[in-house]
């Protein structure tokens, strides 16, 4: 792998979330992985596709998805694209955040600020982690996805540890016991 993978997968994410710069984005998210990769080689020349591939595949997150000959970041936009992604499949996911903002969330509920979906995490320990970069003791809060989607709620996998959803209404969010 070529070295700056931290450098590149955040200018990846802030053109394929935020600023695609100029290049075709569908309504699907997705550009064409050619565009990108002359993007990208502007500031690193010696990028490769495999690279790129390989950056894709060992995201952690699960983030960017190759499909063809082209790729998309599966959720994060600030920009105005609604990628297709499945029904999440579970019961409960959990949202990490500071202690006042949970304060807020208990009464309101959980809405989209500044990008296009919340983010919600698969397990406890990935909660406290995306917490963590507010704060230093984050709350963890539960989200009953089952009653979310029994009142029409969609949730949706973007990754195996990331779901998504437009809003989360209060009466389906509680405090969880990390």
């Amino acid at each position: 792998m070529v070295r700056n993978q931290t450098k590149i997968s955040k200018y990846l994410a802030y053109l394929l979330r935020h600023n695609p710069s100029g290049m075709k984005i569908s309504r699907e998210g997705f550009v064409s992985l050619e565009e990108l990769l002359g993007k990208l080689r502007k500031r690193w020349p010696n990028l490769s596709e495999k690279d790129l591939q390989r950056l894709v595949k060992e995201d952690s997150k699960g983030r960017y998805e190759i499909k063809g000959r082209e790729i998309r970041a599966r959720y994060g936009h600030s920009i105005d694209v609604n990628p297709t992604l499945p029904e999440a499949k579970v019961d409960k996911l959990y949202h990490g955040t500071t202690y006042e903002a949970s304060q807020k969330i208990l009464e309101e509920g959980l809405k989209s600020k500044g990008r296009q979906k919340i983010h919600l995490s698969a397990s406890i320990e990935d909660a406290v982690e995306v917490g963590k970069r507010r704060t230093s003791n984050p709350v963890v809060l539960a989200v009953n996805v089952k009653g979310a989607r029994r009142a029409g709620i969609r949730v949706e996998k973007a990754s195996d540890k990331v779901f998504v959803a437009h809003r989360i209404p209060s009466r389906f969010i509680s405090k969880s016991s990390k």
